[in-house]
């Protein structure tokens, strides 16, 4: 098998657009496209998740994995600080989460994501009764533009 080294690809006539499998795009940054079901196409970049996290609050809150978390702020029982290790470009990416227990010894958990700053959101988690409570799983993922 062969290597090939090059800083740009050009298609035949001189354009940008190469195709490689399904795979095409142009030589800047937030531009290949993948073609997803049928016909239609995504943005590559546009389409990846930018950080996610699962992690254990009971007790001293303990993340168990992680991309793009440096660590949690425990503001309190059930209300925690993720803090992201790249920016986002604005506080309007989107948030998303679930909360429960690794065993049926809590019943079923609400997840509530607030307050987004570029580089952090807040999250709580309450029991059904709607009283604060920390869980043994929680996961959040964020989607959006990275600074």
């Amino acid at each position: 098998m062969s290597t090939i080294f090059a800083n740009n690809l050009k298609n035949i006539s001189g354009g940008n657009n190469v195709n490689i499998n399904q795979l095409s795009g142009i030589d800047t940054a937030g531009s290949i496209t993948v073609q997803g079901e049928g016909f239609h196409t995504t943005n590559l970049q546009q389409g990846l998740v930018k950080a996610w996290a699962n992690f254990d609050e009971s007790g001293t809150a303990a993340i168990r994995d992680n991309f793009n978390v440096t660590d949690l702020t425990d503001n309190g029982t059930g209300y925690f600080t993720v803090n992201l290790t790249n920016a986002m470009s604005s506080d309007d990416y989107v948030r998303t989460g679930s909360a429960g227990e690794n065993a049926n010894t809590g019943g079923n958990r609400v997840l509530g994501l607030r307050l987004p700053a570029t580089n952090s959101f807040n999250i709580n988690t309450r029991n059904t009764g709607g009283t604060l409570s920390d869980t043994q799983d929680t996961c959040v993922a964020v989607l959006g533009d990275l600074a």
